[in-house]
């Protein structure tokens, strides 16, 4: 690949995994819109460690917070603060969360993947991403914010994420869409949504980590991934947040939708 390409890919990544339009569709679509190669390993696993570095960089004061809560949860005989008890509860809960994501990739490991093989896979599943972000934003009425989850509420959230496995359901959208199930406001939701994914984005950049074959890439144009979907993570993760809290969902339906329906106009028309 390019070093061209590599930076294109990086702010595709940057922008795709955290707005909840699929970042699994563009880095199927893109390559093969633009008639690329698919990217290497190595590229796809620099880019979601870079927007794992987004995530680790943008909420690292509530990364320790949780880190800390999930050790004070063994702390016997100790009196905590409010906000220890809620970074307590929300330490579990984020891992009831990612059970459903877990189970789904060992039950389903080789279909997924090969749900990868096809364009004309991630296109159809990225209209239905703009089919679910149409109906929560026009039925639920969010209020709530996380200290209202429960294990129960959390449990559906997860669910939503394990679908999220298959290219074109968007992650962020998925997860956000059963946040507003739940009742979290907008903006709710997706901080809940990020956070969530953190233990699912640190197993898939290990296993691509532990299968990297640097064939067809530079060791500078890894580097180069991981710094521009990093940045591009954090500014989109900044100013997706602020839209949520005076905007819809609906424009990234509509996206989804124009997107997906693009690709398979050129894929059996064009």
């Amino acid at each position: 690949m390019t070093t061209f390409q590599v930076i294109f890919l990086g702010i595709v990544q940057g922008l795709t995994e955290f707005l909840p339009i699929s970042s699994s569709a563009h880095l199927v679509l893109v390559p093969y819109l633009l008639k690329w190669d698919y990217p290497p390993v190595a590229l796809v696993a620099a880019l979601h460690f870079g927007t794992f570095l987004s995530l680790l960089v943008y909420f690292f004061p509530e990364v320790l917070k949780l880190l800390r809560g999930f050790a004070l949860s063994f702390s016997k005989g100790r009196r905590s603060s409010a906000e220890e008890k809620l970074y307590i509860r929300l330490s579990w809960l984020i891992i009831i969360g990612t059970i459903p994501a877990v189970v789904a990739a060992l039950l389903f490991k080789g279909q997924i993947e090969n749900t990868f093989k096809a364009a004309t896979v991630p296109s159809v599943f990225l209209l239905l991403t703009g089919v679910l972000l149409a109906l929560v934003d026009t039925f639920s009425n969010p209020s709530l914010n996380m200290a209202s989850l429960n294990p129960f509420k959390v449990l559906l959230i997860g669910a939503f994420q394990g679908l999220a496995l298959l290219p074109g359901v968007s992650r962020s959208g998925a997860t956000i869409s059963a946040g507003l199930i739940v009742g979290l406001k907008r903006d709710e939701a997706a901080r809940f949504s990020f956070l969530l994914s953190l233990p699912i984005v640190v197993g898939a950049t290990i296993l691509e980590i532990s299968s990297l074959s640097f064939e067809g890439l530079s060791w500078g144009q890894f580097l180069i991934g991981v710094a521009v979907s990093a940045l591009v993570g954090i500014l989109c993760i900044h100013y997706f947040l602020k839209f949520l809290k005076r905007s819809r969902l609906i424009w990234f339906a509509i996206y989804c939708w124009l997107f997906g329906l693009f690709a398979l106009l050129k894929i059996f028309v064009f």
